[in-house]
């Protein structure tokens, strides 16, 4: 088992860059830092993540022994994995969908969001769950918060803690067996199955329209255009009609 050990701090820029210093020096896996407040938060692609006080800004470090041409299934296992720390806590399993790569939703609406950030040895895998505030000048998607679907009391520090366990509970077994032992559950929670779906290989290329199937064995967008089935792990945008 890795050990999990939790640094929590008032107010950081953020807890992804505390993470990536504290593994270049060479803090070991579990290492994982909580702020109250992100002065800097951020998302993927560089999306700013507004940080509000009263909901969950937390990295951990990992040390992946695959190769790291399996990195990148580590995004939807982080999402599911917050996703059963949800259902642990009393949200609607029937509410809840994982917009890939790992945006989780529930009833529709944005709440929590993962980002990673890789080494040649680590990766920081960095978590936004809103709480107890959902961000006032959102506009590019609506959001909601956990206090909306769940009428218990709880410290973000429980909450941290509880997907820490899950998170690499999930690591170890990905570790030992793969992905495939997690593909047909994950694909439960995937949003716009059997949708019609448009994507971009890099900026240059002409969009290509297909059926988006699910995820793939590999963990990316399992696509059919035509009578060929492709699966995409890196995509400049797609989006679904």
């Amino acid at each position: 088992m890795v050990d999990i050990k939790l640094n929590i701090l008032d107010v950081c820029s953020s807890t992804n860059d505390i993470a990536f210093k504290a593994a270049l020096k060479g803090e070991v896996e579990g290492n994982s830092y909580l702020a109250h407040m992100q002065t800097k938060g951020r998302g993927r692609n560089h999306h700013k993540w507004t940080s509000i006080r009263g909901n969950l800004f937390l990295s951990t470090i990992l040390k992946p022994k695959k190769d790291k041409s399996f990195w990148h299934q580590l995004s939807v296992l982080v999402g599911f994995s917050i996703i059963e720390v949800l259902i642990d806590l009393g949200v609607n399993n029937d509410l809840i969908e994982l917009k890939w790569p790992n945006d989780v939703l529930v009833d529709g609406k944005k709440i929590s969001g993962v980002l990673l950030e890789s080494s040649e040895k680590f990766i920081i895998v960095g978590i936004g769950l809103n709480i107890l505030k959902i961000p006032n000048l959102e506009t590019k998607w609506a959001t909601t918060k956990l206090n909306d679907h769940v009428r218990r009391s709880f410290t973000i520090e429980d909450i941290s803690l509880k997907i820490l366990n899950k998170i690499f509970g999930n690591y170890l077994s990905w570790e030992k067996i793969g992905f495939n032992l997690y593909k047909k559950n994950i694909n439960e929670y995937i949003s716009y199955i059997n949708h019609k779906i448009i994507i971009k290989v890099n900026s240059n290329s002409v969009p290509l329209e297909g059926i988006f199937l699910g995820l793939g064995d590999n963990g990316g967008l399992k696509i059919k255009t035509n009578s060929k089935i492709t699966e995409h792990f890196s995509l400049d945008s797609f989006s679904f009609v």
